[in-house]
């Protein structure tokens, strides 16, 4: 006889026979386990000596017939949750057959628990390919059935979180609000780029590939040039209704708002700021220190401070030209360490100086890419390059082709603040010594020099206090700066103009900064002549074979007569007339400063027609307007 549940024959009984028939009939008896009775009824046959337990029946009963299999058709859901439990400690499941089907239903019939399992998958065992699971789930939708793809991932999670617009050079833009701030990126820089990987990734566990991101860039950058609005993108320093804005450049976007009643941090900048990958970021300004400070750090001579104050303030002012500061030096008279201290205050950069340009290109994208330009231990620079320079001071552009399969022209059209240093005069073609800040630094006694740690550390505790000091010599600037009315000007007139409000604001006499500005353009113009090798061969012919103190002739009968004079070096002489010619017209400024006419008079039969006299301007050279 058998006694325990154990002992049963497998062949006893199976699963169908233990469910009770419908439509029974026996009311209040459904939740009864079967007796033997039952089974005969059902047609089991069981031994004589079977022992029914009617309570192991139950348990087994119990179990089969109230826990049906999970159908990945009708209980997707359910399904997911039991295989997620297994996904754990085995990414396999994934690529289970029931497991798609429970994803490809789950996405027909709600697509929000769809993305949330498939976001889910990830997180449980980050192992799992989101890739691959797409590449299934797709493979079993229907015909007809649109699945989006990565690229229109990127471009909808673009749109959702971003504004987009453009720029004057159809340029996409986005601006991508956050709790505290704002950002803005061109929607093909780096920062943009970062930032739309970052996103994909919250969204859905899954990185990407660089031709998926640039082909959902396109279109972004599409979407703002065609939809979006014309806005202005500024880098640094900005001008609006009155005010001045300094992007800080920190973490959260602030900006320092500048006007004549004071400056404060903000973080809602009404300029559309945005940055490149090379910029760093300004300090917090600490109130407490004078300007005076800033010269503890720097190697200027004290009668050329006003003229560096004016320069750092000036370069704050997009809505100006911008003077070119030059610091010539031998070795040891910290031209590299000055130049970085006075970056610092308006531009910070990775790479706070660097080494001489190749090309005119490489001045203008160097300008696309910083607020201020800036070289050091320059020996020379071509007169392309200096050109260059004069353009970036008062604002131009360059125009290349964009690429070698088309004729379409890359332009960039930029105006920056530029900085360059060397041990010898970098500055040589007038149009650029017009333009040029010209500081000579003494160089530093042996026992007043410090280790560059020292340094740089002592700089980095002052530089809050001295930056603050700047902002607040800025404010009073701006308020003394409608009052100040020049009789005569030279030819950086802003600067100028400008500069006399710093050295009212600092206490000097009224007229100091223009005297000091006039006797530093007359030595930049002893300069340009002095180093210009046409010039010294003039200025020689004027002095020993004009006794009247004219000439008239032709470019060609002039270029005879200095040539005839002895050329110390050839290579540098002009190789014809016209190129002495052009060499006049460059130089015809700097001379009539000095009360000498260097004149074309027109064209005849025998060329162009060319006047010199030496006679003495009645102007002196500070009351010229150029």
């Amino acid at each position: 006889m058998l006694t325990d549940e154990n002992d049963i024959p497998p062949n006893a009984l199976n699963d169908d026979d233990l469910i009770p028939p419908e439509g029974d009939g026996d009311d209040g008896d459904d939740d009864l386990p079967p007796d033997s009775s039952d089974l005969e009824d059902l047609g089991v046959d069981l031994p004589d000596d079977t022992y029914f337990n009617s309570s192991i029946v139950q348990e087994d009963f119990n179990e089969i017939s109230l826990t049906p299999p999970l159908d990945p058709h009708n209980n997707p859901v359910e399904f997911l949750e039991a295989a997620f439990e297994r996904l754990k400690d085995d990414v396999g499941v994934l690529a289970e057959e029931d497991v798609i089907q429970a994803f490809v239903t789950l996405r027909g019939t709600d697509m929000p628990g769809y993305l949330r399992f498939r976001s889910k998958a990830k997180r449980i065992n980050r192992l799992a390919s989101l890739h691959y699971l797409d590449q299934m789930i797709r493979s079993e939708l229907p015909q007809g059935v649109d699945d989006p793809s990565q690229i229109d991932e990127l471009v909808a999670l673009g749109m959702k979180h971003c504004e987009l617009h453009h720029d004057a050079d159809e340029r996409g833009v986005a601006v991508i609000p956050k709790l505290t701030h704002r950002e803005v990126w061109r929607v093909t820089s780096p920062g943009y780029q970062s930032w739309l990987r970052a996103e994909y990734w919250k969204e859905s566990h899954s990185g990407i590939s660089d031709t998926t991101l640039n082909a959902a860039l396109a279109t972004l950058n599409a979407a703002g040039v065609n939809e979006g609005k014309l806005v202005t993108v500024p880098l640094r320093a900005a001008c609006q209704e009155n005010a001045y804005y300094i992007d800080l450049c920190d973490r959260y976007w602030q900006v320092i708002e500048i006007s004549e009643n004071g400056w404060a941090i903000r973080s809602d900048s009404p300029a559309l700021f945005t940055r490149t990958q090379s910029m760093r970021s300004l300090p917090e300004p600490q109130c407490g220190a004078e300007i005076d400070l800033l010269w503890k750090h720097i190697n200027i001579p004290p009668d050329r401070r006003l003229l560096v104050l004016a320069w750092l303030i000036e370069s704050l002012r997009p809505d100006t030209p911008f003077p070119v500061l030059e610091l010539v030096g031998e070795q040891g008279s910290a031209k590299s360490t000055t130049q970085s201290v006075l970056r610092s205050l308006i531009d910070p950069n990775k790479v706070m100086l660097r080494g001489r340009p190749k090309a005119v290109e490489d001045i203008f994208v160097a300008a696309a890419n910083n607020w201020v330009v800036s070289y050091e231990n320059l020996s020379s620079l071509t007169a392309e390059q200096q050109d260059a320079l004069c353009t970036l001071s008062t604002g131009g552009g360059f125009a290349a082709r964009q690429l070698y399969t088309n004729g379409e022209e890359h332009v960039l059209e930029t105006k920056r603040p530029v900085m360059l240093n060397g041990i010898s005069v970098i500055a040589t073609r007038p149009d650029l010594i017009d333009r040029v800040v010209h500081i000579d630094m003494p160089v530093i006694d042996a026992a007043r020099r410090k280790e560059d740690s020292e340094t740089r550390s002592d700089w980095e505790r002052d530089r809050p206090m001295v930056f603050a000091a700047l902002l607040d010599l800025f404010v009073r600037v701006l308020g003394v700066l409608p009052t100040i009315k020049l009789t005569h000007k030279q030819r950086m007139a802003d600067f100028e103009r400008l500069g006399e409000a710093v050295a009212q604001v600092l206490g000097y006499p009224i007229g100091s900064f223009q005297a000091q500005y006039a006797e530093h353009n007359r030595a930049g113009i002893d300069r340009a002549l002095d180093g210009n090798p046409v010039a010294q061969v003039l200025d020689k012919f004027i002095s020993e074979r004009l006794p009247d103190g004219i000439w008239q002739g032709t470019a060609g009968q002039l270029y005879d007569q200095l040539s005839a004079e002895g050329i110390a070096d050839k290579t540098t002489w002009p190789k014809s007339p016209k190129g002495l010619a052009d060499q006049l017209r460059r130089l015809a400024p700097a001379y009539r400063a000095k009360g000498i006419e260097v004149s074309h008079q027109g064209h005849s039969r025998e060329g162009a027609l060319w006047r010199i006299s030496a006679e003495v301007s009645r102007q002196s050279p500070d009351q010229l307007s150029h």
